[in-house]
Parts: structure tokens; sequence; C-alpha cells
């Protein structure tokens, strides 16, 4: 879509964009880093390119008071 063509900004759009953003982020610091932390299942997890998952901390109730910084 071209931004000159475009009349308002739906939720959805935003939504679609940063899902997008993110995956390409996560490839990028994959083929980077060679792995990436994220949380799955309960669990903030480290994943490694040839596909190892090394558990680094669960997540419990005090997280609820974490902030994210994205940097």
């Amino acid at each position: 879509m071209r931004r000159s063509k475009i009349k308002y900004i739906s939720k959805d759009m935003v939504a679609q964009k940063s899902r997008s953003a993110f995956k390409q982020g996560a490839i990028r610091a994959m083929n980077t880093n060679g792995y990436v932390v994220i949380a799955h299942e309960g669990w903030v997890v480290k994943k490694h390119s040839n596909g190892n998952i090394e558990r680094l901390q669960k997540i419990g109730d005090e997280a609820k008071e974490l902030k994210v910084i994205l940097d």
C-alpha cells in the first residue's frame, strides 16, 4: 500500500505490521547471534539456530510487575 493512498491506520494494520517486524527482527537476531531469547510455555528460553531450546527461568506471578525493555 502506498502511503499517499492510506486515509487511516486501523488497529489490524498496526498489529499486522508489528507481527511482521518482530518476525523479521527474530530472523535477523537468529542469523546474527545464533539464538534468540523468547517466552515459551511459561518459561524464558534461549532458542538456538540448530533447534535446541535451553530453559533459562520459569515465568511466575512476580513477572507481572516487570517491564519489557527493547534495546
